[in-house]
C-alpha cells in the first residue's frame, strides 16, 4: 500500500499545535473576529470590481472542478477566458491570475517575485515554491514589524510539487482593506493549466493528498491580522532566505519603515542548540496559532512560540516567550492536565515532543499539528531533541499563568 501524504491547509494550519484551550464561546468570537477581517470590508475599501462581501470570489465564471482532472490546455487561457471574469473576483483558471506570463513555458510575470524563508513550513515533504506580487509604487505598511500590513492588490502564491509533479497553486488577493479572496487551483496531468478547486482528497499516483477548502486556510490565517503567512521579517532576514529578502525589501525602497537590522540571527540560550528549534516551533506552531493574536487558534493555551523579529539580534533567547510559557510549564488544556510542555533533560517526557512525534488520524488532538500532516518531520524531531536534551534537568516545574 502506498504511503498517504496529506499537505493540508493553506501554508501552516496548525490549530493549536495540540494544545489549545478553547470553548465553544472562544470558537464564536474568533469566528467574529476572522469574519471582520475577510469578510466585512466597506465599499469606499473595495477595490474597483471586487467580489461582494461574504463572497469568496468565485463570480459569473465557469464551474470549479470538481474532483475530475482538469482540462489540458494547448496554450493556457486566451484573453476572452480570463476577461469573462469580473473585475476583483476569482478566476477559474490559474493562468489568468497573473502569475505566468506563459503557463506552458511557466515563464513567471514580470513584477512577480520569488521568495523562500529561511526556515519552511513543514509540509510533509512536498516541494514549494513561492512568489509575492506588489502593485506598482506601493509600499509594505512595516510600522509593526511582526504585523506587516500589505497593499491593496497584493497577491501571493504558493506552488505544491510531489514525486516531480506540480499538484496544487494557491493564491491569496487582497482586494480591500480589511478583505482577502483565497483559492487554490488544481493542475491537470501534462501541467498546461490548473483550474479552480473547491478542495477536498485527490488521487496522486496512488497516494491520498488534500487539497486545503477556503475555510481551512482561514484557520491558519486568522492568527494574523492581515491574513499573510510566511512572508515577514523573521524568516526573510534570517540566513537561509532568498529570493526577495528582508534586505532586498529594504534596498528597493518596498518598506514604509525599514528595519534596525536586516540580517537576523535567533540567539543561543546556553544549549548551543536553540536556534534550530526555536525557528522550527515559529513557522509550524507559533506564526499561525501559538501567538499573542486573540484570533488564533492556539490563543488560549498560552503557549507562545512565536518569534519577534526586534529579538533575532543575536541576543540570548534565554527569556523568550517560547521558553518561559513552555520550559517546565504546565499544559493548560484539560485532556493534558498535568502534563509538562518541555521537560529540560527529557524529550520524551515533553508534551511538545511527544505531539510533534505522533501522527494519528484517528486520534488528531493527539499530534502536532492536529490536521495539517500525516508525516512526522524528520529533521524538526531531531532539532527539537537536540534542544530539550541540551537543558539543564535543573528547571522547576510552573504552574501556567
Amino acid at each position: 500500500m502506498s504511503t498517504c501524504v496529506r499537505v493540508a491547509l493553506a501554508w501552516a494550519c496548525l490549530l493549536g499545535c495540540g494544545d489549545s484551550a478553547s470553548s465553544p464561546e472562544d470558537e464564536s468570537a474568533r469566528d467574529a473576529a476572522i469574519g471582520g477581517q475577510g469578510r466585512d470590508a466597506s465599499a469606499k475599501d473595495a477595490a474597483p470590481g471586487a467580489a461582494p462581501n461574504g463572497d469568496d470570489g468565485g463570480g459569473a465564471g465557469g464551474s470549479r472542478s470538481d474532483g475530475g482532472d482538469p482540462p489540458a490546455s494547448d496554450s493556457g487561457a486566451n484573453e476572452d477566458e480570463c476577461a469573462a471574469t469580473a473585475a476583483g473576483a476569482l478566476h477559474e483558471l490559474l493562468s489568468c491570475t497573473g502569475l505566468y506570463a506563459d503557463i506552458e513555458d511557466k515563464r513567471i510575470a514580470p513584477g512577480v517575485r520569488e521568495f523562500a524563508p529561511a526556515v519552511q513550513l513543514w509540509s510533509d515533504g512536498a516541494d514549494k515554491q513561492r512568489w509575492i506580487f506588489l502593485p506598482e509604487d506601493t509600499q509594505i505598511d512595516s510600522a509593526l514589524s511582526d504585523d506587516w500590513k500589505f497593499p491593496i492588490g497584493t497577491k501571493l502564491f504558493k506552488e505544491f510539487s510531489h514525486a516531480g509533479r506540480r499538484i496544487e497553486t494557491r493564491l491569496f488577493w487582497k482586494v480591500a482593506a480589511t478583505r482577502w479572496l483565497r483559492t487554490a487551483y488544481r493542475w491537470n496531468e501534462t501541467e498546461t493549466e490548473a483550474v479552480r478547486f473547491d478542495g477536498g482528497d485527490i488521487d496522486v499516483a496512488g497516494d491520498t493528498y488534500h487539497i486545503p477548502t477556503a475555510k481551512e486556510c482561514d484557520q491558519c490565517h486568522k492568527g494574523r491580522d492581515d491574513r499573510v503567512l510566511g512572508f515577514e521579517p523573521g524568516l526573510l532576514g534570517l540566513s537561509g532566505a532568498t529570493g526577495l529578502t528582508l534586505s532586498e525589501l529594504v534596498a528597493e525602497g518596498l518598506l514604509t519603515e525599514d528595519p534596525a537590522l536586516t540580517a537576523l540571527e535567533i540567539g543561543d540560550d546556553g544549549t548551543t542548540k536553540a536556534a534550530a528549534a526555536l525557528g522550527w516551533l515559529h513557522v509550524n506552531c507559533g506564526v499561525s496559532c501559538h501567538n499573542t493574536n486573540s484570533a488564533a487558534e492556539g490563543y488560549a493555551s498560552r503557549l507562545h512560540l512565536q518569534l519577534s523579529a526586534e529579538e533575532l539580534d543575536g541576543r540570548t533567547s534565554s527569556a523568550f516567550p517560547a521558553l518561559e510559557s513552555g520550559v517546565g510549564v504546565s499544559a493548560r488544556t484539560l485532556r493534558w492536565t498535568g502534563r509538562i510542555r518541555i521537560v529540560p533533560g527529557s524529550p520524551e517526557q515533553s508534551l511538545l515532543y511527544e505531539l510533534a512525534n505522533t501522527r494519528d488520524p484517528s486520534r488528531p488532538k493527539d499530534q502536532m499539528p492536529p490536521i495539517a500532516s500525516r508525516i512526522t518531520d524528520p529533521d524538526g524531531l531531531r532539532a527539537l531533541e537536540d534542544w530539550i536534551s541540551s537543558m539543564p534537568a535543573t528547571a522547576p516545574s510552573v504552574e501556567p499563568q
